[in-house]
């Protein structure tokens, strides 16, 4: 397994390749080469994120020169804008079709319409629901004109008639009524059925040792999904062990490289489908492109690979995820890819590899949040059953034990189920959240039982018509709250408090510190509470009152306790 960073320079280098390829046609076009079957165009390379989506190359050899047409019985349906076909190494691409062709093929007959089609021309005896018994030749299946493969509208009614020679002349019987059929002699037990198969042809120019022909193209239908293995030792070491779970939904895989990467491009054409695939989807765009700016740096977001560019995707169970997935900051992070060599996968199949194993540091740290509570005045007014609600999400808080990671591997930690151990006990599971090299992050485990905590909130004092604003009168509302904590454990413990109030921050005290909060910062670690719905704030809270945060990091010796204290004020009408 290789490690790499993949430059976006080489992400366009096959596609300028094909593209002048296509362009670049001989005034005089010879004869082509019959057509070179290939039903299979093997995936040399494909690069898998963790979204579900696959950047494939598909490349096969041309041994024999000049003038010929590879004919792939399946095709692709990538996104939007992202199919190259391409041709290199001595072969020149001349063109791409896509198309249809109707085609003969043997199906088993499973049903009494198909085995009386299998059987047409045998000596049959036919009963109908009245008891009537028909013997002669079956010379028929006659049914509406269009319907007779097995691609009939559902929605039209069955017209299926057996035509069946006897001594006196031809019986014409609905099928409808037939309740038995005897074929006499052996049973044929497949029929002949004609169907539309889709193909794609590349045409191309040269060839010899080295020329190769191939497509690239983004699809959905492959991802990877990480996990994690800590096993800490108590004392500030954790041995991690990365693994990954490919899910291939999409096509097979044979002796193929895979690149795993973390962090997710951005497709803006992922909800259409490229033409090539003969869906009807080109029409969309129109719709959901509101300027030319959005083409931009398109195929630079496209592609990944070592060397030329390349890309591959397959929509599993229109548009049907039912693979689970992990949600984070998978948005925000750098593209980073783990390479894995020689990966056989048959489609539907999942693959379950080691990728890496390193050491990280990391020391137990306990985190404290206590929420902010809704105005008095607002909860005075609650209904009994949302009272109960805020009572239960007030509750006493609970500190919760993090480790606290560095990240000092080669590569970032990305989004990821995280299995804990204690000296090969487990522990928990938390999740693993992206981690650039260098930096840290926090990995909740467990509820630290042996921190004690209990938070008070109670009112100071009151300001009648402390300000006017637009004709309207407010008062001041003065509020003081304490957090006592107590270490239970055995050891001294490092916490970290952080609490939150409506309204504006005034005192603090035990060295800790304040801060006003915009929305953003807000609700960027967290979910909006329950009860913040159950009112509509008027624009006067907001051109008054705030968003407050009180912060203190405390060291606990065991039994010892402490009290954080901290006083703020809002304004009410």
């Amino acid at each position: 397994m290789s490690l790499y960073r993949a430059p976006l320079s080489s992400w366009l280098s096959v596609g300028l390749v094909a593209a002048t390829a296509i362009c670049q046609q001989p005034a005089q076009q010879p004869a082509p080469q019959p057509a070179r079957a290939a039903s299979k165009l093997p995936v040399r390379e494909v690069t898998v994120f963790k979204d579900g989506h696959a950047y494939l190359i598909r490349e096969m050899p041309l041994a024999a020169a000049g003038r010929q047409r590879i004919v792939l019985d399946e095709l692709p349906a990538p996104v939007l804008g992202t199919f190259w076909p391409y041709a290199s190494g001595g072969g020149k691409l001349i063109s791409a079709v896509a198309g249809r062709q109707e085609v003969d093929e043997e199906v088993p007959a499973v049903d009494m319409r198909q085995i009386a089609r299998a059987n047409v021309g045998k000596d049959v005896a036919v009963q109908d629901y009245n008891n009537n018994r028909i013997e002669g030749r079956l010379v028929d299946v006659a049914a509406r004109s269009g319907d007779a493969d097995e691609n009939r509208n559902p929605n039209l009614p069955v017209t299926d008639v057996l035509l069946v020679a006897t001594a006196t002349g031809t019986r014409a019987l609905p099928l409808a009524q037939v309740r038995d059929l005897e074929i006499r002699g052996e049973l044929q037990r497949h029929f002949t059925q004609r169907r539309q198969d889709e193909r794609l042809s590349l045409e191309v120019d040269g060839g010899g040792e080295g020329a190769t022909v191939g497509v690239m193209y983004v699809q959905r239908g492959l991802r990877w999904i990480p996990s994690y293995r800590l096993d800490i030792d108590g004392a500030g070491a954790a041995k991690v062990q990365l693994q990954a779970t490919l899910v291939n939904d999409l096509i097979d895989l044979e002796r193929a490289t895979v690149h795993l990467v973390i962090g997710v491009p951005k497709f803006e054409f992922q909800g259409l489908v490229d033409p090539i695939s003969l869906q009807q989807e080109l029409a969309q765009v129109a719709a959901n492109v509101r300027d030319s700016a959005r083409f931009s740096n398109m195929l630079s977001n496209s592609l990944m690979t070592q060397s030329m560019g390349y890309m591959a995707e397959r929509a599993a169970g229109q548009g049907q995820d039912p693979d689970p997935a992990v949600q984070g900051s998978e948005a925000n992070e750098d593209l980073f890819v783990f390479t894995l060599r020689d990966v056989t996968l048959e489609v539907g199949e999942r693959l379950v590899m080691p990728i890496e194993s390193f050491d990280l540091a990391y020391r137990d740290v306990y985190k404290l949040d206590v929420t902010f509570a809704p105005p008095m005045e607002v909860r005075q007014n609650l209904q009994s059953q949302q009272v109960l609600e805020l009572a239960k999400e007030l509750a006493a808080p609970k500190a919760v034990h993090v480790l606290r990671l560095t990240n000092k591997a080669k590569a970032p930690l990305t989004t990821a189920p995280a299995l804990v151990f204690n000296k090969g006990r487990i522990l928990a599971q938390g999740r693993m959240r992206y981690t650039p090299i260098g930096a840290e992050t926090d990995l909740a485990i467990n509820t630290a039982v042996d921190i004690c905590v209990t938070t008070e909130e109670h009112e100071k004092g009151r300001v009648a018509n402390a300000e006017r604003f637009d004709g309207n009168q407010y008062g001041r509302i003065d509020l003081v709250g304490s957090i006592v904590l107590r270490n239970d454990k055995r050891q001294a413990v490092e916490i970290e408090v952080t609490r939150r109030i409506l309204g504006l921050a005034d005192t603090v005290g035990q060295d800790g510190a304040m801060q006003q909060l915009d929305l953003v910062n807000l609700w960027q670690d967290e979910a909006r509470p329950i009860w913040w719905s159950w009112w509509n704030w008027p624009y006067w809270w907001f051109r008054f009152n705030g968003f407050g945060e009180f912060r203190w990091k405390v060291t606990l010796e065991p039994k010892a306790s402490t009290t954080l204290e901290a006083g703020w004020h809002y304004f009410w009408r």
